[in-house]
């Protein structure tokens, strides 16, 4: 499933974000391939990728590591799937 992840940061910047978001790469691409991030703005960012193992992703996006990271940054996160 092809999806679009649009990230607001409330709590911290862009460059913040993006250190987290790499800390658990190996981890993620166990479960999504093919990511593109984009920045919008100092506080915001999209990232693009596609879902190759659902229980997976939803099994590390509830994980604590994600949890405390995310809180940390005051991070939300809005998913829609892409329709093209």
């Amino acid at each position: 499933m092809d999806v679009i992840a649009t990230v607001n940061i409330s709590n911290g910047d862009f460059g913040d974000w993006l250190e987290f978001f790499k800390s658990y790469e190996i981890l993620r691409h166990k479960y999504v391939e093919n990511e593109i991030i984009t920045q919008i703005s100092s506080s915001q960012a999209v990232v693009s990728f596609t879902i190759v193992d659902f229980d997976g992703l939803t099994d590390l996006s509830g994980s604590q590591l994600l949890r405390d990271g995310e809180d940390r940054l005051g991070i939300s996160v809005e998913i829609k799937e892409k329709t093209e």
